[in-house]
């Protein structure tokens, strides 16, 4: 399963939403009404192609310097 696969199902479970910091709020204006606001939600969408974008940067930067021959065994033995 991947992350975002992981992020996405905990947001619909939990009913949790992500909305733009810089701008939450939408003001709607309505004809001899007072106004609405809506929150400015970030569609998912956006958010995974954000993750996978940063997720396939630190892999290729992990192969750049692992391609010198000299890659460290990180695992332990018991």
């Amino acid at each position: 399963m991947k992350i975002t696969q992981i992020i996405e199902r905990i947001l619909k479970e939990r009913s949790w939403a992500i909305y733009d910091r810089q701008n939450p709020v939408q003001k709607l204006n309505l004809q001899g009404e007072a106004p609405l606001f809506k929150v400015n939600e970030v569609e998912f969408k956006y958010l995974k192609a954000e993750i996978e974008q940063e997720i396939t940067k630190k892999e290729e930067e992990w192969k750049s310097s692992n391609s010198d021959g000299s890659q460290e065994n990180t695992s332990q033995n018991g």
